[in-house]
């Protein structure tokens, strides 16, 4: 699963993204909504994506993070890749509201019950300083900006004793056929990248 991930704001390719859905949220006549959030970035927090409109061209926009829950529940932050097109609440969804999640890097919990403790891993793209996660989004009642959730896949082998989850993370052609007016799911997931480390937090080279 995917419960938080990192926005680095000295990033360059972060910041030019939150710039640019800063921008857009101006020309949608947003302008009381609170900065868009960089640093660690938590469930029902505003930040920037990348649509392709009309399936064209990309186009940077503030989200939010959760679809409400049900009954007033926790909200919905992750979709199951492998059965997201079978169910009501994402079929729809996945046909024509397709995003990209821009981060640095994203976290995750390994669980050591001897310990009676978990120890909270980055997870990262150690050939690149920023990672694309796959999602889809939709406009809730009641809301000024989109709501988005991150499909999850079957852990790649060298991070599966961390968790048995993990985003659904894209390289540069699968973020292409992503935002393009028709997409192969299956094919997305057998070319979704497997090459992911990760390392304790407070281990060296994380700052």
């Amino acid at each position: 699963m995917c419960g938080r991930f990192f926005v680095a704001v000295d990033d360059p390719e972060l910041r030019e993204h939150i710039l640019k859905a800063e921008e857009e949220s101006r020309q949608q006549g947003l302008f009381d909504l609170p900065p868009i959030k960089t640093g660690e970035i938590f469930p029902t927090e505003h930040v920037a994506l990348i649509v392709a409109k009309d399936f064209g061209q990309r186009r940077y926009q503030r989200m939010k993070w959760g679809f409400s829950g049900f009954d007033g529940k926790r909200p919905l932050i992750n979709a199951r890749s492998e059965t997201v097109m079978d169910l009501p609440t994402f079929r729809d969804l996945v046909r024509e509201n397709r995003c990209l999640i821009p981060a640095s890097y994203y976290y995750e919990w390994m669980k050591r019950p001897a310990l009676k403790q978990s120890i909270k891993n980055i997870m990262r793209d150690p050939k690149s300083t920023t990672l694309y996660m796959a999602g889809i989004y939709r406009q809730e009642p009641g809301e000024r900006v989109p709501s988005f959730v991150i499909l999850t896949r079957q852990a790649a082998r060298g991070i599966a004793g961390i968790h048995d989850r993990m985003p659904l993370i894209l390289g540069r052609e699968e973020q292409r056929a992503w935002l393009s007016k028709e997409v192969d799911i299956p094919a997305i997931l057998g070319r979704a990248m497997e090459d992911i480390m990760g390392m304790p937090e407070e281990e060296p080279g994380f700052q």
